[in-house]
Parts: C-alpha cells; structure tokens; sequence
C-alpha cells in the first residue's frame, strides 16, 4: 500500500482534500505546533508543504526556540494492568527491562506485518 504521507527534512504531512473550498489541505504530523499547508493541485501540494516546514524551521530559528521533533524515542502507552504485569515479570525472567520487553514485542509486531523497520536518522 502506497502512504498518502509527504515527507521533507524528517516531518511528514497529510494530504486532506477540502470539499468545501476544493483545494487540497494538510498540516505537519507528530508534532504539536501548528504547520499547515494548501494547494490547488497534487502537483503543488509538496511544494507548499515542503515550504510550510522550511517556514517554521526558519521561524523557530529566528526565535532562537528548538524545533519540535516529530519523534523523540518516547511515548506513553496505556495497557491493561494484567498485560503489565505480564511483561514486568517477563522482563525480570530475561533479567532485563520493561522496556527492552516493550520495544521486543513492538518490533517483532511491525515484522510480523511486514512493516519496514527504518535506520535511525542522523
């Protein structure tokens, strides 16, 4: 299956077609500011994303603020207290860490539905 993502210098943005206004909308994903962008054809679409995200990185450059990452390593996850216990006690078996239990269980999900596993950016 093909994404309906774009991607640019690490952010990614969606494609959502305004029926109201007919053009085409999206705002950058996995972070809290507010990035948004539109444009009249799929054509123009990643060019005006691509200029939204260079805007905000120039934007928090000139306010000497630090640009939201989209993925920082870290998450909250809520589970059913039983699955927790289930991994906690897993992991002092292993003689390891919750979350080393944790990102085993979610990489072996990802591969079993063949999900390509990215290499960190750097």
């Amino acid at each position: 299956m093909k994404s309906s993502l774009m991607c640019h210098k690490g952010y990614y943005g969606s494609i959502e077609p305004s029926l109201s206004d007919g053009v085409l909308k999206g705002r950058a994903l996995f972070i809290a500011d507010e990035v948004t962008y539109e444009a009249v054809t799929v054509a123009e679409l990643q060019p005006a994303f691509e200029q939204a995200i260079d805007d905000y990185l120039e934007s928090c450059q000139m306010q000497q603020k630090s640009p939201e990452k989209p993925f920082r390593g870290q998450f909250n996850v809520r589970v059913a207290p039983e699955l927790h216990k289930s991994a906690a006690l897993r992991a002092q078996q292993e003689r390891t860490s919750l979350n080393t239990v944790v990102v085993n269980a979610l990489r072996q999900y990802l591969e079993a539905a063949h999900v390509t596993l990215l290499a960190p950016e750097r």
